[in-house]
């Protein structure tokens, strides 16, 4: 071939072409199929519930836990109570119920005091007990909270919230601060529930 000359189809070619392009038919474009989206949520689990638990010692049985909520007995009494027939919650509150065994706290700190607190009650418990004068003592009293309540006696203060945690509620149905002549504001009544079974 020589140098220069234009490329392209030779007659003979250009013949052959012309019987290949009659033969072709001219498709006309189809319209594309809408699929429908789907959008997916992925689906999230909950996080599992939190569930407070005491430390367990070994050889301690374990308890269940099936408390009923105590109110802040930190303010006056009420009445009536929930967990105890109107009568014998008169006897409580007047202080007229024979005290089984007296718990005195004076001098030990927070820690050593819900030790001792958990310790005895737990084992007074066990041992058929009901009525526990538990002293706390006044405290020194400087100003009063936002509810009107004197602050001071960290004991004092912490007793209730103690006694309604998850490793004494189960234990205790009421209580109630003391009358003046067993301790007054210093000391409270700690009325146990009954062994059932």
């Amino acid at each position: 071939m020589a140098r220069g000359r234009k490329k392209g189809l030779s007659p003979d070619d250009l013949e052959i072409w012309s019987h290949v392009v009659k033969g072709i038919e001219v498709s006309r474009p189809r319209n594309p199929i809408e699929m429908p989206v789907i959008k997916r949520t992925p689906k999230v689990a909950a996080p599992p519930k939190a569930t407070p638990f005491e430390p367990f010692h070994i050889g301690e049985k374990a308890i269940p836990q099936t408390s009923t909520a105590l109110p802040d007995f930190r303010t006056s009494p009420a009445a009536t109570s929930p967990n105890m027939d109107k009568r014998n919650f008169q006897r409580l509150l007047k202080g007229k119920m024979d005290i089984d065994a007296t718990l005195d706290l004076h001098g030990m700190t927070a820690d050593q005091a819900k030790q001792h607190l958990t310790l005895f009650l737990r084992n007074a418990h066990k041992r058929h007990l009901r009525m526990i004068l538990v002293i706390t003592g006044k405290g020194r009293i400087h100003g009063v909270d936002e509810f009107n309540r004197p602050k001071g006696g960290v004991l004092r203060q912490s007793l209730p919230d103690w006694l309604r945690s998850p490793a004494l509620g189960h234990l205790v149905l009421q209580v109630t601060p003391a009358q003046q002549r067993h301790g007054g504001s210093g000391a409270w009544y700690v009325y146990l529930r009954r062994i059932r079974g």
